[in-house]
């Protein structure tokens, strides 16, 4: 008998709720905005960071549930949807009396039953519960239009947070820059040290990219040079052993070869005197490759033969003495005889003379040297000497130890070249890390040292700085740039070139671009013998490259 009165309820009450949602979450919406206009000023003014997405999620959670909980608390019940019916449609309680008297079955709860039945079918729910907003949603609105407004407020730092967040983000910039500056550095060194197969090296090495979290990016940089400057150290003391040293006394010895009018002693003494043994061991395979094939006659292998007796003579002649001991001797102020010691009778001699431990060591490395490159230099001479010396002539087996012997000093060679190689990176990943390391420009004042206790990119002590100089602004004194033409003719020579080769009379057979060519590889090796200072190596490529271009016009 209900259910006409109890659908009139629930639409009510669903009505009331509706309604109730809007007007709890309108309440939420300006608290919100009043904390959202607070925040944004906060940023906007003193420069704190506190709208970001975690907290934004974090805010509208809240708001959320704030809203759903106040709904929920105050959700109309049945008897309060009947009073709220019997208020609004002025029936004088018969809703509320109605469902009182549900349970009753006397005359007059039947009478109040079919009158509040007959009133609710002619009621007009909708139009006295209409689903609207409440005018809290207009402060609401308005609210959050002073968020947005909030925003347009130019970006102030009034409490310093803004300045101190800058400095933190920048500095976190450098470190990483420099922590980059390091590995990018240290990288063509890692490579070739790697090629040494040292593992006492790579293990220096491998410390290089670990800084503390907390160090300053200079000091960062500072920590790699050091650590760079320790690397070199060491490889420059394996650079300076006997068995290196040796492979330097060996190439000075074999630059005294003189030159050969026969053109296979002549590439090779050439070959062995720039120091490329790789390419005289190949003269000699290329000879062996011959005399398997039976390409060479009888007189041939003869000739050949006796080019190497001549060339071995001539080796033998320079085992017998080594100028580098000699000179070493004669700098400290002692009689070259002393390299004719063996190592326990020179050592006593350099402690009798008064040198200091360091110079002692020094020279008794070099005697070491010596020896080894008198060794080597005899051991090359009696391979090739015992080439033809047998009654079958030339033979492969013969050719093949004095191969050995190439192949050997080449292994040392490279040794040596790759060692300087890899000083030649650290040197240039130390240049790389000191760029921008002083605080500034240096300016005038009274000569002074330098401070010992801050490492510098070099390997010297403290020193004298320059910093700028006066210049004369007052215009007495200027320069200007001029050309003279000038006319070639008839005169003396005035500067000349001498070469430790054999004059071979007739016509010139090699091309321009061969001797260009040899040129370039003359000048390679001076650079990297520091005859000629790595500066202008540039210059020297630009100069054989245009060379190549004019092609001998």
């Amino acid at each position: 008998m209900l259910k006409p009165l109890d659908r009139r309820i629930r639409n009510v009450r669903f009505r009331c709720s509706v309604n109730l949602l809007l007007t709890h979450t309108g309440r939420v919406l300006i608290a919100a905005g009043v904390v959202a206009v607070l925040t944004v000023l906060a940023e906007r003014l003193l420069a704190l960071t506190v709208i970001t997405p975690a907290t934004q999620w974090g805010f509208c959670a809240v708001a959320l549930v704030l809203a759903l909980t106040l709904w929920l608390a105050k959700q109309p019940s049945r008897m309060q949807a009947s009073l709220l019916l019997d208020e609004r449609l002025m029936l004088d309680e018969r809703f509320s009396t109605t469902l009182a008297l549900a349970d009753m079955d006397d005359p007059f709860a039947r009478a109040a039953r079919n009158e509040a039945y007959e009133r609710a079918g002619h009621a007009n729910i909708a139009g006295h519960f209409p689903i609207r907003p409440s005018k809290c949603w207009i402060y609401a609105l308005s609210t959050w239009l002073i968020v947005v407004l909030a925003f347009l407020i130019p970006q102030k730092d009034l409490l310093g947070f803004l300045r101190k967040q800058e400095r933190e983000q920048e500095k976190t910039k450098q470190l990483d820059q420099a922590k980059v500056d390091v590995k990018e550095a240290a990288s063509p060194v890692k490579s070739t040290v790697e090629r040494l197969g040292e593992p006492e090296l790579a293990d220096v090495l491998s410390k290089l990219d670990q800084a503390p979290e907390d160090a300053e990016p200079q000091e960062i940089k500072r920590q790699a040079i050091r650590k760079l400057g320790d690397l070199s150290d060491r490889i420059q003391k394996m650079q300076g052993s006997a068995q290196l040293e040796s492979v330097k006394m060996l190439q000075n010895m074999f630059k005294k070869l003189r030159g050969s009018a026969d053109p296979f002693s002549q590439k090779l003494r050439l070959a062995l005197a720039k120091g490329n043994f790789d390419q005289a061991s190949n003269l000699l395979e290329q000879m062996q490759k011959d005399l398997s094939q039976g390409k060479l006659t009888p007189e041939q292998q003869k000739a050949l033969s006796e080019q190497l007796q001549q060339l071995a003579k001539r080796l033998a002649e320079l085992a017998k003495n080594n100028d580098e001991i000699d000179k070493a001797l004669e700098k400290q102020g002692l009689d070259k005889k002393l390299a004719k010691l063996n190592e326990k009778q020179l050592r006593h001699a350099l402690e009798k003379a008064g040198l200091d431990s360091d110079k002692i060591e020094d020279l008794m490395r070099k005697a070491a040297a010596a020896r080894l490159a008198m060794s080597r230099c005899a051991g090359l001479g009696r391979a090739m000497a015992a080439c033809g010396m047998g009654a079958g002539g030339l033979a492969g087996d013969e050719l093949a130890a004095v191969m050995e012997q190439l192949d050997d000093m080449e292994s040392l060679q490279q040794e040596l070249n790759l060692t300087q190689a890899t000083l030649d990176e650290i040197a240039r990943a130390i240049g790389c890390l000191g760029q921008g390391m002083c605080d500034g420009p240096g300016g005038y004042g009274p000569f002074a040292e330098g401070d010992s206790s801050n490492p510098g990119s070099g390997t010297g002590g403290p020193g004298i700085g320059y910093g700028p100089r006066k210049t004369d602004d007052s215009g007495a004194t200027t320069t200007k740039r001029v050309r003279t033409n000038n006319k070639p003719g008839q005169g003396p020579v005035i500067a000349s070139w001498y070469f430790k080769e054999s004059q071979i009379k007739g016509e010139a057979t090699r091309d321009f671009s061969e001797v260009v060519q040899a040129a370039r590889d003359g000048a390679a090796e001076a650079i990297s013998e520091n005859e000629i200072p790595r500066r202008y190596e540039d210059a020297i490529k630009q100069y054989f490259g245009r060379l190549e271009q004019s092609g001998g016009e």
